[in-house]
């Protein structure tokens, strides 16, 4: 995008690539962030914010995608990226409403989870622990 479809559109520049490291201490996460025909610009977040980043830019990407046409076809997710969870918690709240809770370093990310597919989530938790179980260590 050059300077003059930023004009026209309104946005800034699009990230072409992000990089990014821990600070020695662990107390921060520092991105290096490039633009289309910029410099890199380099963000240094203190962990206790990384949760909030995250949660944020789950939430616009939820609306970015409810805006965008439907795919043609369904295909599997591309460039996922498996991450070590540190913990699952599952609990209901006063509502009865039930949640999901999973904690990857220092981010927790809770799901509410549709009545309608709670069989489905613990039938697999279930056969997934059995099968670990068995496994030779």
């Amino acid at each position: 995008m050059d300077a003059y479809e930023t004009q026209v559109t309104g946005y800034p520049p699009i990230v072409t690539e992000v990089f990014g490291d821990v600070a020695p201490n662990g107390s921060a996460i520092v991105l290096r962030i490039r633009r289309s025909e910029q410099a890199p610009v380099e963000i240094c977040l203190r962990i206790e914010y990384v949760q909030h980043l995250v949660s944020f830019i789950l939430v616009l990407s939820c609306e970015a995608k409810r805006l965008q046409p439907p795919p043609e076809c369904d295909s599997p997710p591309s460039g996922a990226v498996p991450l070590p969870l540190s913990a699952i918690n599952v609990g209901q709240d006063d509502q009865q409403q039930t949640f999901m809770m999973l904690e990857v370093g220092a981010t927790s990310l809770m799901f509410g989870l549709p009545p309608s597919i709670l069989e489905d989530v613990g039938q697999t938790l279930i056969a997934l622990s059995a099968g670990a179980s068995t496994k030779p260590s």
